[in-house]
């Protein structure tokens, strides 16, 4: 079952998109979330909040939880904000996904450094026919059901630059 037939992708935020997937591909986001180089981001501190706030426990007992204990936790057994939500696919794509991110800038002719857009890059909405046939050469290359949550993240996250994405999305 694809996700535009389990969920309206139109209506619907990043927590939600969360809600639909496996559980299997929750953990593989929530250790991509732990694993990524954010930076300055406060993105594993929300991680490690939602835990304490969910599973009732102390700061200084979360950060004595192991990493792959952690991203357990957050993967089964919170309900993420979209903020978290939104970072932990963001993760997942950038740690395990980048070749499909790659593979689709390179079908829509946007510069990219591995699957990143470019900084000086003035990133406007590609027409639909562009997504298209963009979406059907990742289609053509990696597993659909990969596939299908990248193209919903990146609508979900960004539904103004992405638009375009819709349509294929919810099977119109």
């Amino acid at each position: 079952m694809s996700l535009g037939s389990r969920i309206d992708l139109t209506q619907c935020a990043p927590a939600q998109l969360w809600a639909t997937l496996e559980p299997e591909v929750r953990l593989a986001a929530a250790r991509s979330l732990y694993s990524h180089d954010w930076g300055e981001a406060p993105t594993r501190r929300e991680a490690d909040f939602a835990i304490m706030q969910g599973m009732r426990f102390r700061e200084s007992a979360v950060r004595q939880l192991s990493i792959d204990k952690r991203a357990s936790y957050v993967a089964r057994s919170i309900r993420p904000t979209d903020s978290l939500a939104g970072s932990m696919l963001l993760a997942l794509h950038l740690e395990q996904r980048r070749a499909m991110l790659s593979a689709f800038l390179e079908a829509l002719k946007i510069p990219h450094d591995n699957g990143l857009i470019a900084e000086d890059h003035d990133m406007k909405p590609p027409s639909a026919a562009t997504l298209e046939k963009a979406a059907k050469a990742l289609r053509d290359r990696f597993p659909a059901d990969e596939v299908e949550l990248y193209l919903a993240t990146l609508y979900v996250l960004d539904r103004v630059t992405w638009a375009g994405l819709a349509p294929l999305l919810n099977g119109k």
